[in-house]
């Protein structure tokens, strides 16, 4: 959409975000130990969850691409753009909330605080299980979403990014207060869509077209489950053999 009013004033101009969570991996390998989060590639079953995206995605274009620079990120958005000319661009600043150590937290308290780890989101000083404070994880992406948003050269974007990161962003673009991204559940290879009406740098409105559309399962009934309790039941799993390794075992949406 582009309205002029007046040659003295800026026309407004629709822009749309698609806003892609990776596809599923795997955070243990066949004998209970914990990967590291940061290098996890997509599982097979990520990887078919992502096709079945890029099928619906595949009459699209998108003039500017973005992930984040973790490996399953960057797997899905590069099957979603498979075929296409645009350039990929990883981020740093769009890396999942980091998490503190599994081994501070007692298991007693293991399941409440996995499981509800989105609930202390608006809390002052609030965390991510005893790692990133939500305060600076909200100025990490926010200050790289408004950077975007001062670019000009895109009017159809694609960011690929992870759990907390998409519920930051759908929470910013509804205008409600971090705290109501608690209830804005990403699952795996998950799609979303803002729209954002702009005149020059300034926001004007923001509209939610979509939120947590899953191609692989439109009717959400093959996981009952949230993501951080899909999480914590992956954890529980493999609780008794990996205690001895705690120390070392950190936690991702």
């Amino acid at each position: 959409m582009s309205v002029s009013f007046t040659a003295d004033v800026l026309p407004i101009h629709r822009r749309r975000v698609y806003l892609v969570r990776h596809g599923h991996v795997d955070y243990f390998d066949a004998s209970g130990q914990p990967l590291d989060p940061r290098s996890v590639p997509l599982s097979a079953e990520g990887t078919r969850q992502v096709q079945a995206l890029a099928e619906l995605l595949a009459p699209l274009s998108f003039d500017r691409a973005l992930c984040s620079d973790y490996p399953r990120a960057r797997q899905t958005a590069e099957l979603l753009l498979d075929g296409r000319g645009t350039t990929l661009e990883g981020s740093a600043a769009l890396r999942e909330v980091r998490a503190g150590r599994l081994r501070e937290i007692a298991l007693e308290q293991l399941q409440q605080r996995v499981c509800q780890a989105y609930a202390n989101l608006d809390d002052v000083g609030g965390d991510f299980l005893g790692g990133e404070r939500w305060d600076a994880f909200e100025t990490r992406i926010l200050q790289r979403f408004r950077g975007l948003l001062h670019e000009p050269d895109w009017q159809q974007l694609l960011i690929v990014s992870h759990d907390a990161v998409n519920r930051l962003l759908l929470g910013w673009a509804l205008g409600g207060s971090r705290g109501c991204a608690a209830a804005l559940e990403q699952d795996n290879a998950c799609l979303n869509i803002i729209d954002i009406d702009m005149q020059g740098e300034h926001v004007l409105q923001r509209f939610v077209r979509v939120v947590n559309l899953t191609p692989y399962d439109l009717h959400k009934t093959s996981e009952p489950r949230t993501v951080m309790e899909r999480i914590h039941a992956q954890i529980a799993l493999f609780a008794a053999p990996i205690e001895p390794h705690r120390a070392e075992n950190r936690v991702q949406p």
